[in-house]
């Protein structure tokens, strides 16, 4: 993957864009949404996925970038972006020479491709270089605040119209100030909601020029800062003093979209999006970013601004030999343990490489640690046999304790893994196998944003599911570790954190997912 920030001069990979192909790249221009990457469309998420360039707004969420092709060039172009200010000059510039040189393009940009967002100016350079396109819309922000903030933005007892309109006037590429050609008067009498997108910087002046056109002071504001994200703020306030809000409420800076006008009474019943247990919180997810790892959504579904760092990886084994000498035997195997979803990924994957699938073991029961497991080998068109009502290697060696004398047993696990269960089923007289088809190798260091957020108490809560995971954390944070809120999926992880010095340490009810988001502090 390219992914340059580096701003001007445009990247080098337009430098052989100087003679015209024998086909221009199609140019898409995408709607990114407000924030929530889930907004995007269907239509938008399919060209980035198949884009071979991706030039993106700063405001765009950057997990959209996720559903780019690993080897595309990745490019901020955002006026408030990573890479300094692009001028839209400098974004055609890029957008037509990345054509001429036969990549797709895609050009995401922030909430809607037509409000706001100079969408016909770059349409109008495309067209003028001959290049084909594609417009795309998205969710703009005001659409986003009537279903993220409850405020209805048209009701028949208070509104049925909107007027959006920019608060900041827009100077060509080059000037300083734009000329002001806003109807205040007409505004002012409006009879409905007012919507200013860009409106921060200059709400002295709108404000001022509503109240002078006649629009009362005690008109009801509502400031909507990063609507759709975790991390989103509502402030109300009166057209009266909304300057004032803004200059006396720290961290009150873009993007923010001011509603003017009396539907914002209405907002309080209406909300939903702030009522969700987890909202506001910050929530640092250890687990390993596999397939199987639904935690980092499902407490994003809950409202949590979720940070998924690791502790520790999930790596490939070292040498395959042991591993493909136990598939050479597979049908010989009574039982087939998985001990994790991990496992299970690491098992399906090479019996494919292996030219083999479940037809390799059809007399063979499977047997799964946990409900979660079971459910990953589901996925894989195989029914699991066998997994214990209480998760655990050590519960499920219970169930198969009484009846595995002559057995052959194949443990799917990781080499670190517990061996308390695979010695009693040995000693029960069952022959024991492990087959370590994945490894577990732990983090050396964590960002330095990320220790600061955990050493400054930004970070509400720290999920633990395993102790090897509560191990490597607690060695990443170090002295520190004994002052974070932790949460634990099993008595036998809060056992670990004690002994590690952790105190506030909250336990699951049962050792699973459902219960370890119910521990909202």
């Amino acid at each position: 993957m390219n992914d340059s920030n580096s701003g001007r001069p445009a990247p080098a990979d337009m430098e052989n864009a100087s003679g015209p192909p024998e086909k221009y790249g199609k140019v898409y221009l995408i709607g990114a949404g407000p924030g929530d990457p889930g907004l995007i469309t269907v239509r938008g998420a399919e060209l980035i996925g198949s884009a071979d360039v991706v030039l993106f707004d700063g405001l765009a969420n950057a997990s959209l970038l996720d559903h780019a092709q690993p080897n595309a060039v990745l490019q901020c172009v955002g006026k408030h972006g990573h890479g300094g200010m692009w001028t839209q000059k400098q974004i055609d510039d890029a957008v037509v020479q990345f054509s001429k040189a036969g990549k797709s393009v895609a050009r995401l940009k922030g909430g809607d491709t037509g409000i706001f967002a100079r969408t016909a100016e770059e349409v109008e350079r495309l067209i003028e270089e001959g290049i084909p396109y594609e417009i795309v819309p998205g969710i703009t922000a005001v659409l986003a605040v009537a279903a993220y903030t409850g405020i209805p933005i048209t009701h028949r007892d208070w509104s049925s119209a909107v007027a959006i309109v920019t608060g900041q006037m827009q100077p060509a590429d080059g000037n300083i100030e734009a000329e002001e050609s806003m109807d205040w008067n007409a505004l002012a009498r409006f009879p409905g909601t007012l919507v200013l997108y860009m409106g921060v910087t200059t709400a002295k002046h709108w404000s001022k020029q509503l109240i002078e056109a006649g629009k009362s002071p005690s008109t009801p504001v509502a400031l909507v800062r990063r609507v759709s994200w975790p991390d989103q703020n509502v402030i109300r306030c009166e057209l009266g003093n909304v300057a004032e809000t803004i200059d006396t409420t720290a961290g009150l800076r873009p993007p923010i979209i001011s509603i003017v006008g009396e539907v914002i009474r209405m907002a309080k019943p209406m909300d939903w999006f702030s009522l969700r247990p987890w909202f506001g919180k910050r929530v640092w997810v250890t687990s390993p970013n596999q397939s199987g790892n639904s935690l980092p959504k499902r407490f994003a579904d809950q409202g949590a601004q979720v940070i998924h760092y690791p502790a520790m990886s999930i790596q490939p084994p070292e040498d395959w030999t042991e591993i493909d000498s136990r598939f050479s035997e597979i049908e010989s195997y009574d039982y087939i343990i998985f001990s994790s979803v991990y496992g299970v990924d690491g098992f399906f994957s090479r019996l494919t490489t292996l030219g083999k699938d479940g037809r390799s073991f059809p007399r063979t029961k499977i047997a799964a640690v946990g409900e979660n497991t079971a459910l990953a080998i589901n996925k894989h068109c195989i029914q699991c046999d066998l997994f214990p009502p209480k998760p655990g290697a050590d519960s499920l060696a219970d169930i198969l304790i009484e009846h595995c004398r002559g057995k052959r047993i194949l443990m799917v696990r990781n080499p670190d893994g517990e061996t308390n269960a695979l010695d009693r089923l040995s000693r029960a007289g069952a022959h024991v196998d492990c087959m370590n088809i994945y490894r577990q190798v732990a983090v050396t260091s964590i960002p330095k944003s990320l220790f600061e957020q955990a050493l400054s108490h930004e970070i509400d809560a720290i999920t633990v599911t395993s102790k090897n995971i509560a191990r490597h954390t607690v060695r990443l944070l170090g002295e520190h570790s004994a002052s974070q809120h932790w949460l634990s999926l099993s008595p036998a992880i809060t056992a670990q954190l004690h002994e590690l010095g952790c105190k506030d340490v909250l336990t699951a009810g049962e050792p699973n997912f459902e219960s370890l988001i119910d521990l909202t502090r």
